[in-house]
């Protein structure tokens, strides 16, 4: 029994440990994307390369994802579109899709995906990575 107030006080401080690292993880800044601006990259671009990096930081399935210069500057800002995606509508003011490489994890071969993201007052709302396999030519 003299162990009791021993446990009792572990689990304590376990348990406050966890509650003080439990915080929300702010948005990052774009300062670390400040060579986008540089190159003219409009900020909603920006914002959605900076959300992949974070989404794929936490994902499972990807461990890298990496949009070469030239696809930054050729991405397609839709403002037409009001829904993100038809799986999980999520209403937008504009989506912005490019072209983009992901690693999956554990594999060493990269991925060619589209990616899309969607922008709500200057936020971004969702992402989405689809693979983008060419097709093999059978002769």
């Amino acid at each position: 029994m003299k162990s009791l107030p021993l446990v009792v006080g572990l689990l304590l401080c376990a348990s406050l440990y966890q509650l003080s690292h439990a915080q929300e993880t702010p948005e990052p800044s774009l300062e670390d994307y400040a060579y986008l601006t540089r190159m003219h990259v409009p900020e909603p671009v920006i914002r959605c390369v900076a959300a992949f990096d974070r989404w794929v930081a936490m994902t499972p399935k990807y461990d890298t994802f990496i949009v070469p210069d030239r696809r930054v500057l050729h991405a397609t800002i839709d403002n037409d579109t009001t829904i993100f995606s038809a799986g999980n509508p999520v209403p937008v003011d504009q989506v912005i899709a490019m072209r983009a490489f992901a690693k999956v994890r554990g594999k060493s071969q990269w991925t060619r995906v589209d990616s899309s993201c969607g922008v709500r007052d200057g936020r971004v709302v969702g992402v989405s990575l689809t693979p983008n396999v060419r097709p093999r030519i059978v002769r």
